[in-house]
């Protein structure tokens, strides 16, 4: 598996690939994440071509536009995979709600659709996540960008975080990856309007990926809530809880899931 420098999309989308023989599979992080979360996974599935996309407003990406929105984010990422052949789709929390609009948009067929502990667009919030958001806006409002917010955002509840910290490792690797985070959106309040827009269930219908819906066993409740809507609402969609993991299901327990994952993907075909 050869790692490739990231390129720039003609949208300002910053993607790492890792090369394989086997067939294009699109990664998309959780909020204020980026590609570099894939790298332990990706090692475990060597066969095959593995891109992964910086979300705008992370990563090496563009910032977020103000006029942002679900649908436009999703059919820039949707040009994306047609120009790259991608017949995979994984995301995780506020990526597994990206994917899901993605699908939605794209006017070319998936074989499959992964989604990690999915967020749903104006879906089931959890409480605590959302007084969270009001406290980093306060708080970037008050010291601008620094250690701070990372150090508030990472804090529990919400529970988003709390199951990476029984793995040092990967704990010190993502409180790295969160402190490089711009946190720009909190200027405008961008981030509010990416996850309000709502994905009915009549959208959802529309979606013939052969779908994986992967739960942390002690996920938040919202999270529980939005991914039995969405296993009710696919027509081709499978639900699994994963054991004695939280909310960052696709990173603590990579060991477990790369032959499920793996499963997934060789099964999967077009449409």
């Amino acid at each position: 598996m050869n790692e490739a420098p990231v390129m720039l999309d003609e949208d300002g989308i910053a993607i790492h690939s890792s090369a394989g023989d086997g067939d294009r599979v699109l990664w998309l992080h959780g909020y204020t994440l980026d590609s570099r979360i894939w790298t332990d996974m990706w090692s475990q599935l060597p066969g095959w071509h593995h891109l992964g996309v910086d979300l705008p407003g992370h990563g090496a990406s563009r910032p977020l536009d103000p006029a942002e929105t679900l649908p436009r984010m999703a059919r820039s990422l949707a040009r994306l995979a047609a120009k790259y052949e991608v017949n995979h789709v994984v995301g995780l929390s506020f990526g597994g709600m990206v994917a899901l609009q993605l699908a939605i948009e794209s006017s070319r067929p998936l074989a499959s659709l992964i989604l990690g502990s999915p967020a749903l667009g104006g879906g089931p919030q959890d409480p605590h996540a959302q007084t969270r958001h009001v406290e980093l806006i306060r708080l970037y409002r008050e010291r601008g960008s620094g250690p701070w917010l990372r150090e508030l955002w990472m804090q529990w509840p919400p529970d988003i975080f709390k199951g990476v910290a029984a793995d040092p490792r990967l704990w010190k690797r993502l409180c790295g990856i969160v402190d490089d985070h711009g946190w720009l959106e909190l200027e405008n309040l961008q981030m509010g309007n990416l996850v309000s827009y709502p994905q009915r269930a009549a959208q959802l219908r529309q979606i013939s990926a052969a779908t994986l819906v992967l739960v942390g066993e002690h996920d938040m409740l919202a999270f529980k809530r939005s991914a039995e809507l969405i296993r009710r609402a696919i027509p081709r969609c499978k639900r699994i809880y994963v054991p004695a993991v939280g909310h960052l299901c696709l990173l603590e327990a990579t060991t477990l899931l790369h032959s499920v994952i793996r499963s997934h993907f060789s099964q999967a075909t077009l449409p």
